[in-house]
């Protein structure tokens, strides 16, 4: 799992330092379960289910990254929202790439993302849903393109980075998917909402 926890904390995202503070989250690996930093709420229905609940007695972790962008050049924030088992086992992870920073609402489209080898160069924000088992990855599903998908910001607030809105999303697993994902090969997230903020990774003691 932990090996897993660092590939995902990598994919698509390089910390760096911008003009306004970014709040500061203690990344704790010391116990049996993941202690990534979480604050506020992501939900969404998943084809007609509170995504939230997908696991009895988990938990969930939401939280925005700073990241940068060559094409287009520039610095945005990821949004990441992971769900695990009681255990910590299992998860999925939602994971939002390169929302602009604005003050004022705006309402982005999101595109397909396929991670190191078909990314699209353009300026739309990207999404990709990842499940696997304990450190095993099974499947990753993929936006699907002609479908109504967006993100909404409707406030972002520069001083405490906050970010908070709303989102749509369809999502079609990739060809040959792994055995074991009990999804199904299509999932549609409608009424999705979120109010979270922007950190920054620290390692205990930093």
């Amino acid at each position: 799992m932990k090996h897993l926890l660092a590939i995902g904390l990598a994919i698509g995202i390089l910390i760096v330092s911008i003009s306004c503070k970014i709040v500061d989250a203690i990344v704790d690996s010391s116990g049996p379960l993941p202690r990534l930093p979480n604050w506020g709420y992501l939900t969404a229905d998943m084809n007609k289910a509170d995504w939230s609940l997908t696991y009895k007695n988990g938990y969930q972790v939401t939280h925005g990254i700073v990241s940068y962008s060559d094409e287009p050049q520039g610095v945005f924030f990821a949004l990441k929202s992971i769900l695990y088992t009681p255990d910590g086992a299992e998860h999925q992870e939602l994971l939002f790439q390169k929302i602009p920073f604005a003050a004022a609402t705006a309402r982005h489209r999101v595109t397909s993302c396929f991670p190191f080898t078909d990314c699209q160069v353009n300026e739309d924000v990207q999404a990709v849903l990842h499940t696997c088992n304990d450190d095993v990855g099974l499947n990753s599903y993929y936006i699907v393109d002609s479908e109504d998908n967006y993100i909404q910001i409707d406030r972002y607030n520069k001083k405490t980075q906050e970010v908070k809105g709303t989102f749509q999303l369809t999502f079609a697993v990739r060809k040959n998917r792994s055995p074991g994902d009990p999804l199904p090969d299509t999932l549609r997230f409608r009424n999705g909402r979120f109010h979270t903020k922007i950190i920054r990774y620290k390692a205990r003691g930093e």
